[in-house]
């Protein structure tokens, strides 16, 4: 039988050899006239096949069938978290190059956790009661978006998310504009880090109040019930109401001039889908004489298995009613292009765990664990040891910051408190091992710590780094989930390249995140961002 095998493997090696050889140089081919990068908030792999049998043949079954995946497609670090995965999606390296380490982080010098996209400099464009502008200042280093500017002056580039980090992240640092979507005054919205004004066509859409449109309808289920198989009931103590509501059970109402619930349920997909071909169209993108780049990112996806979870009707019901979207869009590209001009990738920011109270009533390990309230608990539990004090400033997921100079003023080695501090947390039921880069202490297996490097910044990550176990989860609420771990459910997300001179297939070759943008800077013949780490993709055939 080893023999068999061995032959098997020698057969698929030499085959391999052969589709790539029988590929043309991609420095030989006509460059796509739009690259559409797709990030699915929290799509973890399953996804696609656990809602298989209610997609329709023009979405996600149109991409599979017709494209190339890369089926064991897998983040390379800790946090798994949305701004980070923008970030390593497109810049091709780690938070520990690229400096986006959390959505939240504590900053030393301010005292106080602060949002990695806030940008002091810079105020909002579109929504003047704004409070703060942001920017993708904090990311240290090119985009795939930046070095396609850098090559040609002339190709634009545009970010279109309803999450701010989401729409300026993937599209960098000199992209021509990246618009998210404000959900109290239901506009769209920009920083003046990119422009002083609204272009002319989004302006006229938030006048136009067009917005109320996606609030006409209650959400109910697209499909009848019986076809959700794979879905818990209605409402169980695994979901969290909705904002306003009392439970979280169909129909989820929704109210004209009303738009804070409307990125929590899929009529936030549709509107995303509808400005971004309102973009496409209006600036003109794939007509001109340069490679446009659109970064497109459906985050409702993430918002409503947050509050419901991934066995819910409502997260079934969002990814049946995402793959209609893919279809209007993928049509849409048909008409306007051609899929043989467009070059698409489909993928996720990250994946998300099973809730832990349905684990835990399934007999599957896992817990519930809520860092906001652990920086007061660990400095209780130091009191005694190291006296009353602020040890510990704060604790932030899978992190902790300690406070320097209250340790200081106190004559205590802080390698002392550290050790305190390691025995607080490997006290906790969740917690598996812990990592204190500067000191060298590390109670981690290889691999766990190999993904909290890829993870650490200094001066941003936590002086103690920890891994929660396996099922465990960091969240608000007893309902939903989250996500951030170094675990497959959080790591293993969808892959799927399509159009432009993409032959179908599948391999399940180990790919890594950061290998996406040198496999685009490769096909496009420009520099591969600045902080990259990545390899391009080779698997794939191009015809």
């Amino acid at each position: 039988m080893k023999s068999i095998s061995a032959i098997g493997i020698f057969i698929t090696c030499i085959l391999s050899i052969a589709s790539a050889q029988d590929s043309p140089p991609p420095y030989t081919l006509q460059k796509p006239k739009l690259v559409v990068g797709i990030v699915v908030d929290q799509m973890r792999y399953d996804l696609l096949w656990k809602y298989w049998n209610l997609y329709g043949n023009g979405g996600f079954k149109r991409l599979v069938n017709e494209g190339f995946e890369c089926s064991n497609t897998k983040y390379n670090y800790m946090l798994t978290v949305t701004a980070v995965g923008h970030a390593s999606i497109y810049s091709g390296t780690t938070p520990s190059i690229h400096g986006i380490i959390e959505n939240n982080y504590y900053d030393d010098k301010m005292k106080s956790v602060i949002y990695v996209m806030s940008d002091t400099s810079v105020r909002t464009v579109g929504n003047p009661t704004a409070e703060a502008g942001m920017s993708p200042f904090r990311l240290n280093s090119t985009t795939i978006t930046d070095e396609l500017k850098l090559a040609n002056k002339n190709s634009k580039v545009i970010g279109i998310a309803l999450k701010d980090r989401s729409a300026m992240l993937p599209a960098g640092h000199l992209a021509d504009g990246a618009f998210y979507f404000d959900a109290k005054t239901g506009k769209w919205i920009t920083s003046t880090w990119y422009q002083d004004k609204l272009p002319p066509w989004l302006e006229k859409w938030n006048k136009s109040k067009d917005i109320n449109n996606y609030v006409a309808k209650d959400w109910t289920l697209l499909l009848p019930r019986k076809e959700y198989t794979m879905c818990t009931s209605d409402t169980t103590e695994y979901e969290h109401p909705l904002p306003g509501e009392k439970l979280p059970v169909f129909p989820h109402k929704l109210e004209k001039g009303n738009y804070t619930n409307l990125p929590y349920t899929p009529f936030g997909l549709t509107l995303t889908k509808d400005i971004a071909i309102a973009a496409i169209q209006n600036e003109n993108l794939g007509k001109r004489s340069a490679t446009d780049f659109l970064c497109l990112s459906f985050s409702s996806t993430d918002l409503v298995q947050h509050y419901f979870g991934p066995n819910s009707l409502e997260t079934a019901d969002c990814y049946v009613r995402l793959d209609r979207e893919l279809e209007s869009f993928l049509s849409f590209l048909d008409g306007y292009l051609g899929k043989e001009n467009v070059l698409v990738f489909l993928t996720a920011d990250h994946g998300g765990a099973i809730n832990p109270t349905f684990a835990e009533d399934h007999q599957i390990n896992g817990g519930l664990m809520m860092t906001d309230s652990m920086a007061d608990e660990a400095n209780k539990y130091l009191a005694p040891l190291l006296g009353e004090g602020h040890w510990v400033t704060a604790v932030t997921p899978e992190q902790v910051y300690l406070d320097h100079q209250f340790i200081a003023s106190r004559k205590i080695s802080e390698e002392d408190v550290i050790r305190n501090v390691i025995s607080f947390l490997m006290e906790h039921p969740g917690v598996q091992c812990v990592s204190v880069p500067r000191y060298n202490i590390n109670t981690c297996s290889p691999y766990i710590e190999k993904q909290m490097m890829n993870g650490f910044y200094a001066g941003r990550s936590g002086d103690i780094l920890f891994s929660m176990k396996a099922g465990w989860v960091d969240w608000i609420f007893k309902g939903g989930t989250s996500h951030g771990t170094v675990f497959d459910y959080d790591q293993h997300i969808p892959l799927i390249w399509y159009g432009w001179h993409i032959q179908h297939g599948e391999s399940a070759a180990p790919v890594v995140i950061p290998d996406i943008a040198p496999t685009i800077s490769r096909w496009l013949n420009i520099a591969s961002p600045s902080g990259c780490t990545g390899n391009p993709i080779t698997v794939i055939p191009l015809k």
